[in-house]
């Protein structure tokens, strides 16, 4: 009896310490990277989020910590204020968006220099101009050789050169929000692809990254929602991954706790999804091998409920 109720107190003491552990949010602010500088760490931030008393300012190095004593692993935070005078956010939607709380995965918050930022958008605006000016001209001569050579009739020439302004002027209706997107477009994080894109934009070659992207250029473009996308899987990764390693850590507590031993397999096993959503056929593999185990566990070798994880893992193998 002295040894359970030992046992039920030091249990009781782990929790107190992880859900103690689990109140600090860490992150850092930083400023975007440019193609011929990269970013650097921002001192001075102001930063609140929903349910702090008082803000928060980010250190020498950039850093800050945010405790919020109600928040457990997992919780949404909802930034409030994020601030420092000649600075703005990189993404406007930062404030008020909710966020995953974690102690183990750090916000990354990244601002723009307002004066740089005028700079980069002037003159990703003057060379789309330039280039959209230059290729409507050539265009247009070409059109009108073709029609003093009688290449084309006059109504052809006519609809051609219709066609020709409707694209020039789409073109001129995207500049600003273009150059905007693109002079905020962080290149200390980029791939390959992603930065050739973004130089072919700055320099106005509009025709060269929509054949890069593989869509009609628009505000939104197919890149900087796959960016988006792949940000948000690798932060419900982390998170869920840390949180996996450290249950599968204390394998009696998943053999005392049923009820917790099931959610445990219910996050493996969607993050065995996850992992396959970014093709990382690995980690996905052995996250249905731990979802196995302790579905073993709790329903035994000849359950349905393992039957069906095998039957996953037997399919994926293939």
């Amino acid at each position: 009896m002295y040894l359970k109720k030992q046992v039920k107190i030091l249990w009781f003491l782990l929790l107190v310490v992880m859900t103690a552990s689990a109140q600090t949010q860490h992150g850092y602010v930083k400023t975007i990277g440019r193609p011929d500088k990269p970013g650097v760490f921002l001192p001075n931030v102001v930063i609140q989020a929903k349910g702090m008393v008082n803000p928060v300012i980010s250190d020498s190095t950039g850093e800050f910590s945010i405790c919020i004593p109600e928040k457990k692993e997992g919780d949404p935070i909802v930034y409030l204020r994020i601030q420092k005078k000649d600075y703005e956010l990189k993404d406007k939607d930062v404030i008020g968006r909710q966020y995953v709380f974690s102690s183990k995965v750090p916000i990354i918050i990244q601002m723009v220099d307002i004066k740089q930022l005028a700079v980069d958008k002037k003159r990703i605006e003057n060379n789309a101009y330039r280039v959209a000016e230059n290729n409507y001209q050539k265009k247009l001569k070409e059109l009108e050789a073709k029609l003093d050579e009688e290449a084309i009739t006059l109504d052809q020439y006519r609809l051609d050169l219709v066609a020709l302004e409707e694209k020039y002027d789409k073109y001129l209706s995207l500049i600003n929000d273009m150059a905007d997107r693109y002079a905020r477009a962080d290149y200390d994080n980029m791939d390959s692809i992603d930065r050739q894109i973004n130089i072919c934009i700055e320099n106005g070659e509009l025709d060269k990254a929509d054949s890069l992207i593989h869509t009609v250029f628009d505000p939104e473009t197919v890149l900087e929602r796959n960016q988006a996308a792949k940000r948000e899987i690798r932060e419900r990764i982390a998170l869920a991954q840390s949180i996996i390693d450290k249950a599968n850590a204390d394998k009696e507590a998943i053999l005392r706790d049923i009820e917790y031993a099931k959610r445990v397999a219910s996050l493996c096993e969607n993050l065995a999804y996850e992992y396959i959503g970014i093709d990382d056929w690995k980690s996905a593999m052995k996250c249905f091998e731990q979802t196995l185990t302790i579905k073993k566990n709790i329903y035994g070798e000849e359950s349905d409920e393992v039957m069906e994880i095998q039957q996953l893992i037997n399919k994926h193998k293939q």
